[in-house]
């Protein structure tokens, strides 16, 4: 289906609002078009003898008040009913994009940036939300103009056929100009993304563009990108604003022609002068509606070219997916081994391949090796973030694509480096992992995670709301925060990411000391580029270009001549050296 047929569809279930909206703007028409009444009144009253003057008046005053009065009442139903369905359109199609959006695979926002996708939930969907004029003039401008023909042809045959001479030509005009409108909206929706994009990758990075004292360049480049958005933005409001005048303007022509052949058949006693005069006012209604038929077209065009963007959106279909006969995976005991295992991103470059191995259940086991090696990788398709490309991740004897999603990811917790927060209250970030918590195992896990203390010194303890991203915490806290969040969680399985690289001696002793205890009794994975931190580990694997290249304890990779013993001898140079990790 096309996009705006599509749009249709998802409007179905708040049909009455709109059926509603467009009766009241068809009857709202008509009063519009009942002016034209008034006016052969008007005309009969400055005709009138004295006598009849006063009568007249009073008749055409109440006519008046009749029409405007009516006109008023539909038109303020039409606006109302068509706006509650716009906005319960749009209100779905938000609804419908944020839960999609959770759908999809991690893949989908390795390739998107995040502007882009914002711009689509905001810039697209208010095109549409903005639409309702749309859906008013496609019921007055069929009923303006079908009915204003009529009447027109009722008091003159000839004159109608003459006026309708001009209505090819219009059609014409709206043509060309509604013709590029679709290509235009789509380069503008194209530009605001863009826009939107670089403005969420600088907020979200103005620690570093200060530290590079980069603001100027980052100022140049906003105001580049903002003056293709006003180009883009021209470029459609030219040719729309193209479309009224110049539909007025063969419209002029055609009355003046009209008025001097009506004129005529008046001198002829074929027409008097009140039929003239309503017909010149139906001509002029006939007009409008030939212009908001053009307008359509051109809304038409818009709109489609937002949904599109919406729909690609909406049909792109999440990677992992769960087979309809995935099982409950239960308690895991957390036995975790890697089959073969091949994997690459959408780039096409290998990230791991052929990788094989086994942990047990308890055991705490070191990734290492240098950057780009596949560490990462591994950690992400224990939760099944990513399936691989040849090979099978099994939990407890089961590969993970047989098991249910949700049960699986419940049990796995991931301590990343760059702790994630959001702008909730400390009590709901801890609960994040299990809402139902009560607030004394909340405290009991912020405790265990060595954060209590310092909670309590926050203005107000666990209520305290926290800034964007913990904004207002040191790197310290927030990652105790993080553990305190998966020590709630009760986790199976737990991989620590650089869970320490980047923090203070006291903040690593704090966090180390909060690892110590969660890792008690669960299989984890510890991902480490400083291997001093990993000498308890039971094993080390030690991963290079992909591939599993080392495996063994600390005392066992450091005995021989290995790619470990190599790493970890650099890095100690360095340390002496006052240089940091690499």
């Amino acid at each position: 289906m096309s996009p705006f047929r599509r749009l249709l569809a998802i409007a179905r279930p708040h049909l009455r609002y709109f059926v509603g909206g467009l009766l009241a703007a068809g009857v709202a028409s008509l009063f519009d078009l009942s002016i034209a009444l008034a006016l052969k009144k008007f005309i009969e009253l400055g005709m009138a003898s004295p006598d009849r003057a006063q009568q007249l008046l009073l008749e055409l005053c109440w006519f008046i008040l009749f029409i405007y009065g009516g006109k008023w009442f539909f038109s303020y139903q039409q606006t109302v009913l068509l706006s509650a369905g716009i906005f319960r359109l749009t209100m779905d199609l938000r609804g419908r994009l944020y839960n999609h959006l959770h759908a999809l695979s991690l893949s989908f926002f390795d390739r998107q940036r995040t502007g882009q996708i914002l711009s689509r939930m905001t810039n697209d969907v208010n095109v549409i939300q903005t639409s309702s004029p749309l859906f008013i003039e496609v019921i007055q401008g069929p009923v303006k103009g079908l009915v204003g023909l009529a009447w027109m042809f009722r008091l003159s045959p000839s004159l109608t056929l003459a006026a309708l001479v001009a209505v090819p030509v219009m059609a014409l005009v709206i043509a060309r100009i509604a013709g590029k409108m679709r290509s235009l909206t789509s380069l503008l929706q194209m530009r605001l993304a863009d826009l939107t994009a670089l403005m969420e990758e600088t907020i979200s990075g103005m620690r570093i563009i200060k530290s590079f004292a980069a603001e100027d360049y980052e100022m140049d480049r906003f105001a580049q990108q903002n003056r293709e958005g006003y180009r883009a933005a021209m470029k459609g409001a030219k040719r729309t604003a193209m479309l009224n005048p110049t539909v007025e303007l063969v419209g002029a022509f055609g009355t003046i022609g009209i008025l001097l052949y009506g004129g005529w058949q008046v001198s002829q006693n074929l027409l008097t002068w009140e039929e003239l005069g309503q017909f010149v006012f139906l001509m002029t209604q006939v007009a409008g509606a030939a212009r908001m038929i053009g307008r359509i077209n051109v809304n038409y065009q818009t709109i489609s070219a937002a949904s599109q963007r919406i729909f690609d959106i909406l049909d792109d279909h999440p990677e992992i997916v769960e087979p309809p006969d995935a099982v409950d995976p239960g308690r895991i005991r957390g036995d975790v081994a890697f089959e073969n295992v091949s994997f690459r991103y959408a780039t096409g470059n290998p990230a791991l391949t052929n990788v094989t191995f086994r942990v047990n259940s308890g055991e705490v086991v070191a990734l290492v090796g240098p950057s780009g090696a596949g560490k990462s990788t591994v950690a992400s398709l224990i939760p099944r973030f990513y399936d691989p490309v040849e090979g099978r991740v099994l939990v407890d004897g089961r590969d993970v694509r047989t098991l249910q999603l949700a049960p699986l990811r419940r049990q796995i917790a991931i301590v990343p480096q760059e702790t994630v927060l959001f702008a909730t209250t400390i009590r709901e970030n801890i609960a994040y992992g299990r809402r139902d918590a009560t607030q004394e195992e909340i405290e009991a896990a912020a405790k265990a995670a060595n954060a209590h203390d310092f909670i309590l010194r926050t203005p107000e303890g666990y209520e305290t709301v926290l800034g964007e991203r913990g904004a207002r915490l040191s790197q310290g806290q927030r990652q105790r925060l993080a553990l305190a969040r998966a020590i709630l969680a009760d986790p199976r399985i737990l991989i620590l990411d650089e869970a320490t690289s980047s923090l203070d001696a006291e903040s690593e002793r704090l966090v180390q000391e909060a690892l110590e205890k969660l890792m008690q009794g669960r299989t984890t994975f510890i991902i480490a580029h400083r291997l001093a931190t990993i000498t308890k580990a039971d094993r080390i694997l030690v991963l290079e270009r992909g591939r599993l290249v080392e495996e063994g304890s600390f005392t066992e990779l450091m005995s021989g001549d290995t790619l470990f013993r190599k790493l970890y001898e650099v890095q100690h140079r360095l340390a002496d050296a006052g240089v940091a990790d690499v």
